[in-house]
């Protein structure tokens, strides 16, 4: 039997942050974010401002994000994207 050597796109996104500057906003934003569908990893550069997310590829992972930070106080906009085959 042949197995086939499937390639994955992971796309990879920084949001800018604003408003979220401590450890437990980070947490919080990494904690929830995690749970979006499709996230594969996501991190918070809190004194940079940014956001870290690996996901696959539905553009809704990255809107979602985006308003889970505004659920909770802050605000998020994507900066850039970028495809990644693993």
């Amino acid at each position: 039997m042949k197995m086939e050597n499937k390639k994955t796109e992971i796309k990879r996104a920084v949001l800018d942050l604003e408003g979220a500057h401590c450890a437990s906003c980070a947490y919080t934003i990494e904690h929830l974010g995690r749970k979006v569908q499709g996230v594969q990893d996501i991190r918070v550069v809190a004194d940079k401002g940014e956001v870290h997310v690996a996901y696959e590829g539905n553009p809704g992972s990255l809107e979602r994000i985006v308003e889970i930070v505004k659920l909770i106080g802050y605000s998020a906009s994507i900066r850039w994207e970028s495809i990644t085959e693993i």
